[in-house]
This record gives structure tokens, sequence and C-alpha cells, in this order.
């Protein structure tokens, strides 16, 4: 039974010092919306909200991620193609304050977030840094509760800058996922 969110701690490293196998690479360091890549490799997209939390922001201050806000929503999505899970997902939104324009990733529902803020022409990615999930607990737990088999998993973790809206969004690719085929 995991309890959410799942930890995603590990040794995270910048995207451009680490070798990869290219496929693996390419996925990893996709510079567009990851939901639209997905979307083009299937024929039926989905996501699953697994968990939805509002959480003290003290428990994500990193050195990529310093929310400026006293709590953030912590989102924990399975991305799924033609029923297969690929992605499970994890971002951290800051609670929204002030009167200043953004947007509201509040309430996505099963929406994808990729698919909301890649809309704004605004959106900057300020970091991009990856990790090998191999010996993640809380992650075979989850690939165990879909059957998936035992193998090397790859994520990525970025922050977004969508108008002064600071966001962090990991996405850890399951295994059978495109960039391992």
């Amino acid at each position: 039974m995991s309890t959410y969110p799942l930890s995603l701690e590990a040794n995270w490293q910048d995207a451009e010092n680490v070798t990869l196998a290219a496929s693996l690479a390419d996925w990893l360091k996709e510079p567009h919306s990851l939901t639209k890549r997905l979307k083009s490799q299937c024929q039926h997209f989905a996501v699953e909200v697994i968990s939805e939390q509002v959480l003290d922001a003290k428990q994500y201050r990193s050195e990529l991620f310093d929310p400026q806000s006293a709590h953030v929503l912590v989102r924990e999505v399975i991305l799924f193609c033609d029923n297969q899970p690929m992605v499970y997902a994890q971002s951290w939104i800051p609670e929204q304050r002030g009167t200043h324009p953004s947007v509201d990733l509040s309430h996505l529902g099963d929406r994808p977030l990729g698919e909301v803020i890649f809309q704004d022409p605004q959106l900057c990615r300020e970091q991009l840094e990856v990790a090998d999930f191999t010996a993640n607990d809380d992650l075979t737990r989850l690939c165990k509760s879909f059957n998936l088999p035992t193998q090397p998993m790859w994520g990525r973790r970025s922050r977004f800058n969508l108008t002064e809206q600071h966001i962090m969004v990991c996405e850890v690719f399951l295994p059978g996922a495109y960039p391992y085929l």
C-alpha cells in the first residue's frame, strides 16, 4: 500500500551531464509538451489522478524548487497510452497569492497539466534534471500495482516559470514506456 505523495528522492543530475541511450535521452530531454508527444504515439490517451493534496510548502523547498507561498498542491497522475501506464507524474503547484495574472491550475481534474501550461506563450523551463529511479521503493510498489515488469526507470524534473508562478514537474517513465523500446 502506497502513501502519497510518492517519494522522488534520487540522485538528480543536470540532463546535459548524463550519458544515456539515444532513445531515452530523446524522451527525457523533450523540450516541448510530453503530453503532446505521448498523444502522437497512441490512439487513446488518458490521465488518471491518483492523489491531489495541499501540503505545507516547507517540505518541497530544494535547490530547484522554492515556493514563495505557504502551501503547495501536490498532484500525482498516471499517463496512459492505449490503456498502458506510461508515465507517473508529480506536480508541485504553489497556492496562488495576490492579484497578478496567472493561470489557475488548482482544478485540472483529469486534464493533463502539460496540455494547459504549454498553451501559455510565456512559459519558460528554467532547469531540467534527470535521475535513475530503479531503486525507488515507492515507484517499485506502484509498478507492481499495475503488474509492470521490473526494469530500470528514468525520470526528469523541471521547474517552469508560468507568469511568475514557479511549478515543479517530475515525470518518471514506467517499465514498458516508449523510451525503453
